[in-house]
């Protein structure tokens, strides 16, 4: 039995990743390293179990809004049967718990996913995307796993999660151009990012759907609609740790393939790599695939649906359109030829000012689990749009603007990025971090209403059909 409790010791070491091509061997090697033993530290906390070997995650669906429990709540709810857990782990949980009876316990696959309250216990193991992990006693397990305080004694000479879990944040709509290069222009990058940056440190790995070249010639102040980013201000993705790069967007080629070029070239001179776009339609077509350190492979792939702009790069440059024929394809040799264990698939579908999906999002993103995907990315949305459960898998149908200036309305203000937590070959977390563009074009966390006003334009019942 194992008695060990871990701090997550982050590096990163990053190959050098084709930009896309599903033969390539030039992997980026991601690696989390087991640094600390259990120390007398780990046990100062009266209700701290970490003396033992595995984590017990507290599961909740995306419509239960509430983030956090207690211990001392969780004993209670345990003993009147309203939390439930998994079979393997209940006689485990009562005993650790000094629990008077034996928990209820539930197959993972009976939950009600559609309930606003209902509460699950089990292993990091069974820990799926469809689920949001609760802290205990304030603490989310993701984030500090030394002060996590339900650890439960198991038997496994594999369980070795330490070693596994990577750290991945996506992001929404990205343009630094008109009014947000006006503020760079006079406030700096610093100021920018000041209320966000906290939140991308001592990460791995970092999405960005960039949207808009660099040209230094650009004047941000007479931009309408034809985008352009100088190049000093392209230093922002450095600053957020970017390391994959989406593509998709509809204004990459405004001001010309050859500042299209030379934002490529920009990308792999800081060891960025891109996917959903590229200097070919072969490139663009191309899914990124990186490496973990348990060797299993990942692969993010993106389409644009409409290219409004002519954007796509039909015969020369540009976007990757969306085309189904293609789609199935290439998710085809993923799975069976370069035999990835996890598909990301983006898409900018056709913008709408809404928080529902168009008919067109349903079907694309429907299609695309059908075909193997296993989380559906809308990059297109300037406000965030619903979430929906298809088959056990999650679609974001839009996450709203991350870096662009829009404030003109309340809808293009509110926007989420995801915290994501690959295990064992796939993402076991998605977790939302909600934001709100100020005033001053500076993305932020948004406040508690704030973010209660996103989670109830977005959580709707009716799209949860597990």
């Amino acid at each position: 039995m194992k008695k060990l409790v871990t701090i997550f010791s982050i590096v990163l070491l990053i190959g050098i990743v084709s930009c896309g091509g599903t033969s390539t061997e030039e992997l980026a090697l991601i690696s989390l390293v087991n640094t600390k033993e259990t120390s007398g530290e780990a046990n100062n906390n009266s209700t701290n179990l970490a003396n033992d070997s595995i984590p017990l995650i507290v599961m909740g669906s995306f419509l239960n809004l509430s983030e956090d429990i207690s211990l001392d709540s969780l004993k209670i709810k345990l003993e009147n049967g309203s939390i439930s857990c998994t079979k393997d782990i209940a006689q485990s949980l009562q005993e650790k718990l000094n629990l008077s009876t034996e928990p209820k316990s539930i197959q993972l696959g009976k939950f009600n996913f559609k309930s606003r309250k209902d509460l699950v216990i089990t292993t990091l193991d069974s820990v799926d995307q469809q689920f949001l992990a609760k802290k205990v006693n304030s603490i989310n397990f993701f984030k500090e796993p030394i002060k996590y305080p339900l650890w439960l004694s198991y038997d496994s000479d594999d369980f070795d999660f330490q070693k596994e879990i990577t750290t991945y944040t996506h992001t929404g709509v990205t343009a630094i151009t008109r009014s947000t290069g006006t503020v760079l222009n006079a406030k700096g990058i610093d100021f920018y990012l000041a209320n966000i940056l906290p939140f991308f440190k001592n990460l791995e790995l970092v999405h960005i759907s960039n949207e808009v070249s660099n040209q230094d010639a650009c004047v941000y102040e007479t931009m309408k609609m034809k985008f352009a980013t100088k190049t000093e201000h392209f230093e922002i993705l450095n600053r957020l740790k970017a390391n994959v790069i989406e593509l998709t967007g509809n204004h990459n080629l405004d001001v010309g393939q050859q500042a299209y070029l030379n934002s490529l070239k920009w990308y792999k001179d800081h060891n960025m790599k891109y996917f959903g776009g590229g200097a070919s339609p072969a490139e663009a077509n191309k899914p990124l695939i990186m490496e973990l350190k348990d060797h299993r492979k990942i692969a993010w792939i993106g389409f644009n649906e409409l290219c409004p702009l002519g954007e796509c790069a039909d015969k020369i440059m540009g976007a990757n359109r969306y085309e189904e024929t293609k789609a199935k394809k290439l998710i085809d040799s993923l799975r069976n030829e370069v035999k990835v264990d996890y598909i990301l698939a983006c898409v900018q579908y056709g913008e709408v000012d809404s928080y529902s999906p168009t008919a067109n999002q349903k079907k694309i993103s429907q299609k695309l689990i059908d075909f193997g995907a296993d989380v559906i990315l809308g990059s297109q949305a300037h406000q965030a749009q619903e979430i929906a459960l298809y088959k056990g898998k999650v679609i974001f149908y839009g996450l709203g603007n991350f870096m662009f200036d829009q404030i003109h309305r309340l809808g293009v203000r509110q926007a989420f990025f995801l915290e994501g937590y690959f295990y064992k070959g796939k993402i076991i977390q998605f977790q939302p971090v909600y934001t709100f563009m100020n005033k001053e074009r500076q993305p932020t966390p948004a406040n508690d209403s704030e973010k209660l006003e996103i989670q109830n334009a977005i959580l709707k019942e009716a799209n949860f059909l597990n």
